[in-house]
């Protein structure tokens, strides 16, 4: 694993105590010719800078990008060994280097990226800065170490399971759990990957095993803002929405 620190953006916030993100950006873009997603353009910006520049916006101490990215990024860049791991190799791979109590993890091709957080970061609400990181709340389990159907289906958007959760993720219309669109508490995190990986390791681990028996707030997406880009056609509708954007601003809800 090799990280390279780049200087980061000026901030225009100040920090959110105890929030670092980690933005993957290591797939193959298989569906997409093979090209790194993170350096494709909506809207006239680099889908990686996209996602920097929310994690910065939710007032990250520190953001890293995991993947190998053409141009610069603001941001540590960590590439993974073996490469193509998945999201979960590309989760292992930054996790070490997150001090932070509270994590932000983001795909790196979510044109729609500050929406997201912007999400998450009203979901959460003052848990963030109520944690200092050195004590954790017991999660709401049904005894076996799997999430109780309170603490997984409590799930408004505002509010947070009795005890605290491990974490908020963001769910689409159709009910699917998006998990590179959540926060995360970091210790929860560790301890999961541990548990999940122990048999044969993270390469090539779905992230849904990984992040699955977590406790965590579901965060409804009422307005597709977790749509990502995985094909031609998928791409071309993100520019299209993002010309949209441009000429007229105020157009979307």
């Amino acid at each position: 694993m090799e990280a390279r620190a780049v200087a980061q953006p000026p901030r225009s916030r100040r920090p959110t105590p105890g929030l670092d993100a980690v933005i993957l950006a290591g797939g193959r873009g298989s569906r997409l010719g093979g090209v790194s997603k993170g350096d494709l353009e909506v809207g006239g910006r680099r889908l990686i800078d996209v996602a920097v520049g929310a994690a910065h916006d939710a007032g990250a101490i520190r953001t890293l990008v995991v993947g190998a990215l053409a141009v610069q990024t603001p941001a540590e860049l960590i590439r993974e060994e073996p490469l193509f791991g998945g999201p979960a190799a590309g989760l292992a791979a930054a996790l070490p280097s997150v001090s932070a109590p509270w994590l932000l993890l983001l795909a790196c091709d979510l044109p729609r990226a500050p929406a997201l957080v912007e999400l998450l970061t009203e979901a959460s609400g003052r848990g963030l800065q109520a944690s200092d990181g050195e004590s954790e709340p017991e999660a709401d389990t049904d005894g076996d170490g799997s999430p109780s159907a309170s603490a997984v289906g409590a799930a408004s958007a505002h509010g947070a399971p009795v005890g605290g959760p491990d974490g908020f993720v963001v769910v689409d219309s159709d009910g699917r759990p998006q998990w590179l669109a959540g926060i995360y508490r970091t210790t929860a995190l560790k301890r999961a990957l541990e548990r999940a990986a122990a048999a044969s390791g993270a390469h090539g681990l779905a992230l849904r095993h990984v992040l699955e028996p977590l406790a965590l707030t579901r965060v409804p997406d009422r307005r597709g803002a977790s749509a990502d880009i995985d094909t031609p056609e998928q791409l071309a509708a993100a520019r299209a929405d993002a010309a949209v954007d441009v000429l007229a601003p105020h157009s979307r809800p």
